[in-house]
């Protein structure tokens, strides 16, 4: 199971300049840092100010925010963001996408 597959059309052009930079594949971890750094640059816009509570209230209610990661959804009683996965097959260090699961 992975936030991310690096192939999908949404994420390629993000793991491309990730790979061309750092020379490496990026992770979950660089792929969700880009959406939580995306979304709040949205927040900030959608809220017209860079007030903690106004911003607060913009990103409680983002909803279907396009990522990197997936399509993604905050939930505005837990805070947390809702988002899709992948599940992700590893044979002999080869990996294949088998699904995305979405919530």
């Amino acid at each position: 199971v992975n936030h991310m597959w690096a192939e999908d059309a949404a994420t390629k052009p993000f793991a491309d300049a990730y790979k061309a930079k750092y020379n490496a594949e990026p992770d979950a971890l660089a792929a969700l840092g880009y959406d939580a750094a995306k979304m709040l640059i949205a927040a900030i816009k959608t809220a017209g100010s860079t007030e903690p509570e106004k911003i607060r209230v913009a990103l409680e209610s983002t909803k279907d925010f396009q990522g990197v990661t997936g399509v993604i959804t905050v939930d505005p009683k837990t805070h947390n963001p809702v988002k899709s996965a992948v599940i992700i097959r590893m044979v002999d260090g080869k990996k294949t996408l088998l699904t995305h699961v979405n919530p």
